[in-house]
């Protein structure tokens, strides 16, 4: 029911929100950014209609800042943001208001994030495509995107100069030479990172100056 704005008190001690009292009875609460942008004051008279509309204003406010305050964090793609938006209990309206609005803007952007989540693997965390794909998919890009930007990345790289980085920064201690053990366990870590056997086995033999002779040693 709509009515006349009779009081504007600050919500709670230290709080950035403020509560309306229309008529006497407090109403609803929305940001002071809302508040004053709109222009709500003492003496103005509100519809049902206006104030849904202000509380829809609201509720996006809080969206948005919760939004970039999560993306303050690190870069995010767009259903992992719209998942986060919405487990913090904001209303699916003011996600995909929210969620559209940082894609205009930028802040936002699937292929960006997938290739920068790529680049910072092949620069600190070599990974073979697979690994990639599962990683990216867990973060839901989409498929396409991840086909996109992973032929981009395995063009500019491929799987064997990656993992061979990879074992390298895992085999500095033992020079040349692994012990049997140690090239077993350096084939199961590079499976994990997501290059295939083939790849895992020939670089093993690589690093510790095997002939093809020596494939058993390593499954």
């Amino acid at each position: 029911m709509g009515g006349r704005i009779t009081a504007i008190e600050r919500a709670s001690e230290g709080s950035a929100r403020v509560a309306v009292f229309v008529d006497g009875n407090r109403a609803f609460t929305v940001s002071e950014d809302v508040a004053a942008r709109l222009g709500l004051a003492v003496g103005i008279d509100l519809g049902e209609t206006e104030i849904a509309s202000i509380e829809s204003n609201d509720g996006i406010s809080r969206a948005r800042e919760k939004a970039l305050a999560l993306l303050a964090v690190r870069a995010r793609s767009r259903r992992e943001l719209t998942d986060r938006l919405k487990r913090s209990g904001h209303e699916p309206g003011a996600v995909e208001a929210v969620i559209a609005n940082l894609e205009v803007s930028g802040l936002v952007d699937d292929v960006a994030f997938a290739r920068a989540w790529a680049d910072e693997r092949v620069r600190l965390r070599p990974s073979g495509r697979r690994r990639l794909e599962s990683e990216l998919i867990g973060k839901g890009v989409p498929r396409d995107v991840i086909a996109r930007v992973l032929e981009e990345t395995f063009t500019e790289h491929t799987e064997l100069e990656l993992a061979v980085q990879a074992a390298s920064k895992r085999t500095r201690r033992f020079g040349g030479a692994l012990p049997a053990k140690e090239r077993k366990r350096l084939h199961a870590f590079l499976v994990r990172r997501g290059f295939g056997h083939e790849v895992a086995t020939t670089v093993v033999r690589e690093l510790t100056k095997e002939h093809d002779g020596g494939a058993d040693d390593v499954g």
